[in-house]
């Protein structure tokens, strides 16, 4: 039975990986939960296309990070990010940021938790004329999560985005308020994998996989 359900839960993330070509951004799940007191190291790749304002377009932009982090208190984790980042027209360059994340699950109906994520992310990319990108982005996400009961592996989760950006003194987000859906899957205790999807005020896709220690 439970190797049955592996393959089912295997399948679900195999399909939210393949589902799209866009990837997304910085914040994993907002309503996530952790053990406290623990170590994680996550991969994460990410892809996103997002309109800028006055004009303009990051397009294709594709980032590989790796997040450590550790969980202060139970469903609270504060975490850092390093990584490069690159998108069209724009040389790969470091990108690199930091954020905390914590969750509140609800008493009467466990299942449930409410949180939220506040990330900030720098990003220096070379443009083509030579002059640096100089990317400033932060976000905040309040989202709730649901922790299915006959699949204790799965926990989708949905929150709304409010993304803030800051290039070149003068170049901004067009549309700075969005929203997320996504999922973690959790096979162990100590295997974490993320799979997400952004719209509105961007249109990407997250992935990430992490180790509990």
């Amino acid at each position: 039975m439970r190797s049955r359900r592996g393959r089912i839960l295997c399948g679900i993330l195999i399909f939210l990986s393949s589902a799209t070509p866009s990837v997304a951004m910085y914040t994993a799940n907002p309503a996530g939960r952790w053990p406290s007191q623990r170590f994680f190291l996550a991969g994460d790749f990410q892809y996103v296309d997002k309109d800028l304002a006055p004009g303009g377009k990051i397009s294709d932009g594709v980032g590989f990070f790796v997040r450590p982090g550790f969980s202060i208190a139970p469903n609270v984790v504060v975490y850092g990010r390093l990584g490069v980042q690159t998108a069209d027209n724009v040389d790969a360059g470091f990108a690199g940021g930091f954020g905390v994340q914590g969750a509140y699950v609800i008493p009467s109906a466990p299942e449930f938790a409410v949180g939220a994520a506040a990330d900030f992310l720098y990003w220096d990319g070379g443009l083509e004329n030579g002059h640096s990108i100089d990317w400033l982005e932060f976000q905040l996400a309040p989202a709730v999560s649901y922790n299915i009961p006959p699949v204790p592996e799965l926990t989708p989760y949905a929150g709304i985005l409010f993304d803030f950006v800051e290039a070149r003194g003068s170049i901004g987000e067009s549309d700075p308020v969005g929203m997320l859906f996504g999922t973690n899957f959790d096979p162990t205790d100590q295997l974490r994998f993320n799979a997400q999807f952004r719209v509105i005020s961007e249109t990407g896709f997250f992935l990430s996989v992490g180790y509990i220690f």
